[in-house]
């Protein structure tokens, strides 16, 4: 009895522990199961509040969406292992190249992109096309101002331009020559920023930035240039599958050789290149004007400014988008400051600020309350707005979409590294965001890719891919000022059905 009793007491004990073990086991499993699913569950809310993430995908799309995440994750992957090899957290005017080797990249480059809603004109074709084509022209003339800006401008007599100690462009080639040095090299780094301005400080970066913009205008004012200008404007974007764009500039004098001619000639000049373009292209939309002025300006410039552009705006409708104020924001005056008169105006133009371009918290990012309160149409930059909740909220109420230049923000030195950007916080609570490229010429960029890959892999959640990107290029016609939107996305959807079609059957072998 006792050794029985020893036995099956063991038995028993082991058997009840068996059972403990195996009921706790399950229990734990239980919760696991439970924590995981509401992980999951947590997650997919995120996922679906996040940019895109209700977009649906056909069996195409999502053939080609799985593609996509083939690539994003080896990228991502491998700059796990080496955060050096992670592109978009690089200064892009040192590894431009080597983002144009990205498989991501090339998928982006061939992708129906819509609209590019954000492009200083005058900073927006690649300056080694400038040099080549409008600086081996006779009569083309340059000096370095008293500002220490060099300039150029086409003339029939600089002795006429007391200013400034005018020289040929074929002297100052022979000139360098003879010393062993490159003059187009010397112009191409007045036009644009170089790899030194990545260790420069924000300052001088920004100083060098506007001396780009004085060393164009007066060449890029002489009307026959100015043509060739837009025309060539339109092409890069047009190859980077880009169909209409809004773009930001003051109104030129335009001049030839023996006249100045006066801002209609300015419009029409742009409109008839603009014709000329889509009869060419007849898949291009078109473009529309948005008329600039420095913030710097006193109340009476700004004043002036806008009874032409309303002026202006009532002979051509279909063509001026409306105004905006531009300039690092941190130097000029605030919106504020303009209120009455942005007021008067306010009926008449739609406003296009650039505010919130800045790091500062309750200072200069406060232009975000009177581009709301002013009923702005579009916010340029505007990543201070994630630290404003309120904002966001009135902004997502009215549809006030932000203008996102991830590139321009890094390279002058706002957000240097783009994982960390503010607009990731405005993505991923689904606040509407349009890409653009500023001024992509400045750092050798051509057309909208280049801004849209530093966003996608830096701003978007790893198994993120065709969903965010749709997402963008619709969104870029839905905040387009465009006249028929309809049309627009008729043609677009027919332009992304051919392009998924091709993807889904050829895969990588196109991006080789």
């Amino acid at each position: 009895m006792s050794g029985f009793g020893v036995l099956g007491f063991f038995k028993l004990n082991v058997i009840v522990w068996l059972f403990c073990f195996v009921i706790l086991t399950m229990a734990l499993k239980i919760k696991s199961d439970q924590y995981l699913s509401k992980r999951t569950s947590l997650l997919r809310e995120e996922e679906k509040e996040f940019s895109g993430g209700q977009e649906n995908l056909s069996e195409n799309e999502e053939k080609v969406n799985r593609y996509l995440l083939q690539l994003k994750k080896l990228e991502l992957s491998e700059s796990y292992n080496n955060s050096s090899l992670f592109l978009p957290a690089r200064n892009f005017l040192e590894v431009k190249e080597e983002i144009d080797k990205s498989k991501v990249f090339k998928f982006i480059r061939k992708l129906p992109k819509g609209a590019s809603l954000h492009t200083h004109m005058l900073a927006a074709v690649n300056v080694d096309y400038v040099i080549r084509n409008f600086t081996y022209i006779d009569n083309v003339y340059g000096c370095r101002n008293e500002m220490g800006v060099f300039k150029l401008r086409v003339m029939e007599n600089p002795k006429e331009e007391g200013n400034c100690s005018w020289k040929s462009l074929k002297t100052y080639r022979k000139e360098y020559k003879e010393r062993g040095q490159d003059f187009d090299l010397f112009l191409r780094n007045q036009m644009s920023l170089n790899q030194s301005s990545v260790n420069q400080n924000r300052n001088d970066v920004w100083t060098k930035f506007k001396n780009t913009f004085s060393c164009l205008y007066d060449l890029l004012s002489y009307k026959p240039f100015f043509q060739r200008y837009i025309y060539r404007l339109l092409e890069e974007l047009y190859v980077d599958n880009v169909f209409y764009t809004e773009l930001r500039g003051n109104f030129m004098s335009l001049y030839d050789r023996s006249t100045t001619y006066d801002t209609k000639v300015f419009f029409d000049t742009f409109i008839e290149t603009v014709k000329d373009f889509k009869t060419t292209y007849p898949r291009f939309v078109g473009v529309k004007y948005i008329h600039c002025v420095y913030r710097g300006v006193d109340p009476t410039t700004l004043r002036t400014n806008l009874i032409q552009l309303r002026n202006y705006s009532k002979a051509y409708p279909d063509f001026i988008a409306g105004f905006d104020l531009v300039g690092l924001e941190d130097e000029g005056r605030n919106i504020v400051d303009f209120h009455e008169e942005l007021l008067e105006f306010s009926k008449d133009l739609r406003f296009f600020f650039h505010a919130g371009e800045t790091n500062q918290f309750g200072r200069v990012d406060l232009n975000l309350v009177d581009a709301m309160l002013l009923n702005c149409s579009r916010i340029g930059h505007g990543f201070a707005l994630a630290k404003h909740p309120k904002l966001m909220e009135m902004g997502k109420q009215k549809r006030v979409a932000v203008e996102l230049s991830p590139i321009s923000n890094q390279v002058l030195k706002l957000n240097e590294d783009p994982r960390n950007h503010p607009a990731s916080v405005l993505l991923s609570q689904n606040y509407p965001v349009v890409i653009g490229n500023d001024d992509p010429a400045v750092w050798n960029a051509t057309g909208l890719s280049y801004d849209w890959y530093v966003a996608f892999m830096s701003m978007t959640w790893e198994n993120q891919g065709l969903r965010v990107l749709k997402k963008w290029a619709s969104d870029s016609i839905e905040f387009s000022t465009m006249d028929d939107k309809a049309l627009a996305r008729e043609k677009w959807h027919t332009q992304w059905d051919e392009f998924v079609a091709s993807m889904a059957e050829t895969g990588d072998i196109s991006l080789r």
